[in-house]
C-alpha cells in the first residue's frame, strides 16, 4: 500500500507541477512584469495610493506562486516518505492490521495536506486548518510506526526473534 500510494503521490506531484508550468507560469510572469512596471510608474508619478495597491497586488501574486509550489513539493515529499516507510515495514513490530491502519492514515494525511494548501487562497483559514489536520494525520501515523520499530528493537535486545 505504501509503495503504490507513494508512487501515485509522486506522480500526482509531478503532474501538478507540469500543469502549473503549462497553465499558470507564463501568466504569473507576465502579471509580475506588469505589476513591477506599475510600481515604478506610480512611484515616479508620486501616486502613493496606486503604488501601495501595486505592492499589495505583487504580494498576492507571490502568495499564489508560493501556494502552488508548496502543494507541489509537499505531495512529492510525502510520496517519498511513504516509499521510505514501505521499506521500513519489516521492522515495524505490529500486527498487519495496525500496519495497514498506519499506512492508510499516512497516505490520507499526505493527500489532505497538499490539496487543502492549494484551496487555502480560495477558502482561507478553514482550508489552512484542514491542511494542518492532514499534517497531524501524517505525524500520528509516523509515531504509530515508530512504536512498532521500538517494539522490534526491544525484541532484538531481549533476544526474542522478530516476527
Amino acid at each position: 500500500m505504501l509503495l503504490a500510494g507513494g508512487t501515485l503521490l509522486i506522480l500526482a506531484g509531478f503532474l501538478h507541477g507540469a500543469y502549473y508550468a503549462a497553465a499558470h507560469l507564463l501568466e504569473h510572469e507576465a502579471r509580475e512584469s506588469r505589476i513591477l512596471a506599475t510600481m515604478v510608474e506610480r512611484a515616479a508619478q508620486k501616486d502613493a495610493a496606486a503604488a501601495h495597491q501595486a505592492v499589495a497586488d505583487y504580494g498576492m501574486l507571490q502568495g499564489e506562486k508560493a501556494v502552488a509550489i508548496a502543494a507541489h513539493s509537499h505531495i512529492i515529499e510525502f510520496g517519498l516518505l511513504a516509499i521510505l516507510m514501505a521499506f521500513l515495514q519489516p521492522y515495524v513490530m505490529l500486527s498487519e492490521r495496525w500496519k495497514e491502519r498506519w499506512a492508510a492514515l499516512l497516505l490520507a494525511g499526505s493527500v489532505v495536506l497538499p490539496v487543502f494548501v492549494l484551496a487555502e487562497l480560495r477558502l482561507g483559514l478553514l482550508a489552512g486548518g484542514i491542511a494542518d489536520v492532514g499534517g497531524l494525520l501524517v505525524i500520528v501515523a509516523l509515531l504509530g510506526m515508530l512504536v512498532g520499530v521500538v517494539r522490534h528493537t526491544g525484541g532484538l535486545d531481549a533476544g526474542r526473534p522478530a516476527p
